[in-house]
């Protein structure tokens, strides 16, 4: 075990004492596997479309494909993600996704495999450089700062949840029932949570309420 996954797997420990020996083997086994992931990664990002986009091509793109279902001001697209602020990684890491068929929208799979390398380059580096609007406070949001930090959230979001060049999506600002939505499939397995086991036993004994509480956080952040 290298000594990075050693203080993961520490950070873990300390976080969620009450683990027995078995389940902290398994999240041993998961840190290896996301240093692994990422750096893999790494590897793939540079080998396919981290060619420099054009932002200005990548916003006439938007308005013209993404912005009637990812607006980030219609209560109607409220449990679609935002894209702004998404590190161009994770925005690229999420079509290329699309793209190969591991996620599995119809609309999103249709559309990504229209686009070009360099339209997904001028997209992620558009959306790569706004900041999403920012959510009003709500009762939950102490509640939820202190869940982020117990799962330890930061660890592989980013130091303050913006997201990594290793492809790691924005938390900050997403939109709280589209968090909330992603958490429960999570929870119940129907979604992978980066290289965690599904359904992943960190959010296994998460209520409804917590996660509520966790995505006002999540919200509440820039």
């Amino acid at each position: 075990m290298s000594k990075f996954e050693a203080r993961l797997v520490q950070q873990w420990r300390q976080a969620l004492p009450s683990r027995g020996t078995g389940e902290l083997a398994m999240i041993s086994g998961r840190a290896r596997r996301a240093v692994t992931a990422a750096a893999l990664s790494g590897c793939l990002l540079v080998a396919h479309g981290t060619a420099a986009g054009d932002p200005a091509a990548g916003e006439r793109l938007a308005a013209a494909r993404c912005v009637s279902c990812h607006s980030s001001t219609e209560t109607i697209h409220a449990t679609l993600p935002l894209l702004e602020g998404q590190p161009k990684a994770a925005f690229i890491a999420q079509w290329r996704a699309f793209r190969e068929r591991k996620r599995t929208a119809p609309v999103m799979v249709s559309l990504a495999e229209e686009l070009s390398e360099q339209d997904v380059n001028d997209l992620a580096e558009y959306y790569a450089a706004l900041l999403p609007p920012r959510a009003p406070e709500s009762a939950g949001s102490d509640a939820g700062r202190a869940l982020a930090d117990r799962l330890r959230c930061a660890d592989c979001h980013g130091p303050a949840l913006q997201g990594t060049n290793a492809g790691a999506a924005r938390l900050a600002g997403q939109k709280a029932r589209y968090t909330v939505w992603s958490l429960q499939l999570m929870r119940g397995g129907t979604r992978s949570h980066g290289t965690a086991a599904k359904p992943d036993p960190l959010l296994a004994n998460l209520s409804n309420a917590e996660i509520e509480s966790l995505a006002a956080h999540l919200a509440s952040l820039r």
